[in-house]
C-alpha cells in the first residue's frame, strides 16, 4: 500500500490541480479518502504513483510525499 500527503496552495487553479490530483491517484485505487491532504492507494508502485502525479500538481507551488505502508491497518479516529 501506498501513502500519498500532499499540500496544494491555494490559489485560483487550486480546485483544478486537487481533481487532477484525484483522477491521477482513482487509477491506483484509492483505499481511504477521508482527508483532504493524505490518500491511501491499493498500489505497491510508488515510483508509477510519482510519476502520475506530474502534470496534475505543479511542483513549484505544491508539496507531496509519497510513501510506502508496511502494514495495511488504517485506523480512524473522528466522523466517517
Amino acid at each position: 500500500m501506498i501513502g500519498v500527503t500532499v499540500s496544494i496552495e491555494y490559489d485560483d487553479d487550486y480546485s483544478n490541480r486537487y481533481r487532477k490530483l484525484h483522477d491521477r491517484m482513482a487509477g491506483f485505487g484509492i483505499s481511504e479518502d477521508k482527508s483532504t491532504s493524505c490518500l491511501f492507494l491499493d498500489t505497491d508502485d510508488a515510483e508509477a504513483v510519482h510519476t502520475a502525479l506530474y502534470g496534475a500538481l505543479d511542483f513549484r507551488k505544491d508539496k507531496v510525499i509519497v510513501f510506502t505502508t508496511y502494514a495495511h491497518t488504517l485506523k480512524r479516529f473522528g466522523p466517517t
